[in-house]
């Protein structure tokens, strides 16, 4: 992953001091990341994502840097953001109130979502997702693969509590 994050700064031509500045950390940290000293986070992967516009298969080798960076502007990106909220919000029969009221946003903030007017943060995608029950590579980049039955913390903690299937999810995986 370290090395994937060097190839993210050298892509998108930032030096370590303004790579470092965007993600609020500091300059000797991202030394220590660009040198393997440091086990980067899912979470610090996707503030990374979130704030470059990187689609998270990248980090998992499914695409190459090309594919994985956002040629599209910020405000398109929300836009498309925005429809795959609505369009998901819609196909579950659910109102903007309704939805609202589950994540904890007014419906006018999501309403400015879905219309493509404000930006959608980490948190709020984090429970949004949750609540409509599709997986965040979809709603944040557009990944149908990942739109469905998402690997989230919702299933980790189920699988932690099933050790038999997780048993049996660990014996098939080793045939692959």
């Amino acid at each position: 992953m370290n090395k994937k994050i060097v190839e993210l700064k050298n892509k998108l031509g930032l030096s370590r001091a303004s790579f470092a500045k965007a993600l609020d950390i500091s300059p000797s940290q991202m030394a220590r990341i660009e040198a393997g000293k440091v086990v980067l986070s899912d979470e610090f992967l996707l503030k990374v994502c979130g704030t470059f516009h990187v689609n998270p298969s990248f980090f998992t080798g499914e695409i190459d840097i090309d594919e994985a960076v956002s040629v599209v502007s910020p405000e398109e990106k929300k836009k498309q953001v925005g429809n795959r909220l609505k369009q998901m919000r819609m196909e579950k029969g659910l109102t903007l109130k309704e939805l609202s009221d589950l994540v904890g946003l007014s419906d006018s903030q999501l309403c400015l979502i879905e219309n493509g007017e404000s930006n959608l943060t980490e948190k709020r995608a984090v429970d949004i997702v949750e609540a409509l029950e599709v997986g965040v590579e979809w709603l944040l980049y557009g990944d149908e693969e990942k739109k469905y039955f998402p690997l989230n913390e919702k299933m980790a903690q189920w699988l932690w509590n099933h050790p038999e299937v997780r048993e049996q999810i660990w014996k098939m995986m080793e045939d692959c």
